[in-house]
């Protein structure tokens, strides 16, 4: 048998207030991925890429 000190119940937690750790964990991994670079998506396709040619150039042998 417990003895409550309280007058009345307090209200349920609300929704953010039981999930706040979980919703700010992902969002977390979330900004940390985008800002690692582990989201390449799109942007990998659309960069250039640099194919160097090679070039016959002639360089002095010192004899």
């Amino acid at each position: 048998m417990s003895v409550r000190f309280v007058i009345s119940d307090p209200p349920p937690p609300t929704w953010w207030a039981k999930n706040k750790v979980v919703v700010s964990s992902i969002a977390g991994v979330l900004l940390g991925l985008w800002f690692g670079g582990g989201f390449t998506g799109s942007q990998a396709a659309t960069c250039p890429t640099v194919n160097p040619s090679p070039t016959a150039t002639s360089s002095p042998t010192g004899h």
